[in-house]
């Protein structure tokens, strides 16, 4: 049997069967050695030899010698082997049980050939089944991740407005929101009548009087902008926010 090095693991099933060439088989040996799931596998299916010599073409116990056309016969043997036939209650047998005189001429390779098919095909069966469910739960889990994961911080954070009040010559009006978040503050601005040239700075200062500048833009000449920033200072910690040029004029100030 020969199967692509860079697949050992399909090599299970003809192993255990011991339809594997000498290449073959000291390949996936040496494989084994350092694969945990081939051996977690291999241990669960040890039986396997044990079970197929004692069952027969349909899946249950070799009772009878007769089988259906092209079906192949009992492992190990025919009508003839030491498996034996089913004679029923005319032959006179107590246990109903006629052994073959002798063991018969083997019928190892169509048997083999036709067992190790059968297992390709099952495991075709299993990776596609596998595939096919992990696909599905990993549409089901990245659907819940879509609609839960925006869900999980839903609880409407607590946000403070205030208004700005203009300085002198500004004809600045800007709306102010300061949201509380656990990192801090999240200091949304809403503002009209801004400058349209230069860059634009946002600030918050504390109680003891530090400023900290926490948002920057360039101004345009959209009558209306929307700005957010951020500050590891919580609302109870600024005392005045303020909206200044990039020279340091201060355009509009809201005292919270």
């Amino acid at each position: 049997m020969t199967t692509a090095p860079d697949d050992p693991h399909v090599l299970l099933g003809a192993f255990v069967l011991g339809g594997l060439s000498d290449e073959d088989h000291g390949a996936f040996t040496e494989h084994l050695r350092s694969c945990q799931a081939c051996k977690d596998e291999l241990g669960q299916v040890s039986g396997l030899p044990r079970l197929l010599d004692l069952a027969g073409p349909g899946g249950g116990p070799y009772i009878t010698g007769e089988t259906e056309p092209g079906a192949p016969g009992p492992l190990g043997g025919g009508p003839g082997s030491s498996v034996g036939s089913w004679a029923g209650s005319s032959m006179g047998s107590s246990t109903g049980w006629s052994m073959g005189s002798s063991m018969g001429s083997p019928q190892g390779s169509p048997q083999l050939a036709h067992l190790l098919d059968e297992a390709a095909r099952q495991r075709r069966r299993t990776r596609r089944w596998l595939a096919a469910a992990a696909a599905a739960a990993a549409v089901l889990l990245f659907a819940a991740g879509a609609w839960v994961g925006p869900r999980l911080g839903t609880t409407s954070p607590s946000a403070t407005h205030y208004t700005a009040a203009a300085a002198s010559g500004s004809a600045a009006k800007v709306d102010i929101a300061l949201v509380t978040r656990g990192w801090g503050t999240q200091v949304d601005i809403a503002c009209t009548n801004m400058p349209t040239t230069g860059q634009l700075l946002l600030w918050v200062v504390d109680a003891q009087g530090t400023a900290r500048p926490v948002a920057s833009w360039r101004a345009t000449e959209a009558d209306y902008t929307t700005v957010t920033g951020a500050t590891a200072l919580s609302p109870e910690q600024i005392s005045r926010v303020e909206v200044r040029t990039d020279t340091g004029t201060v355009i509009a100030t809201a005292t919270t």
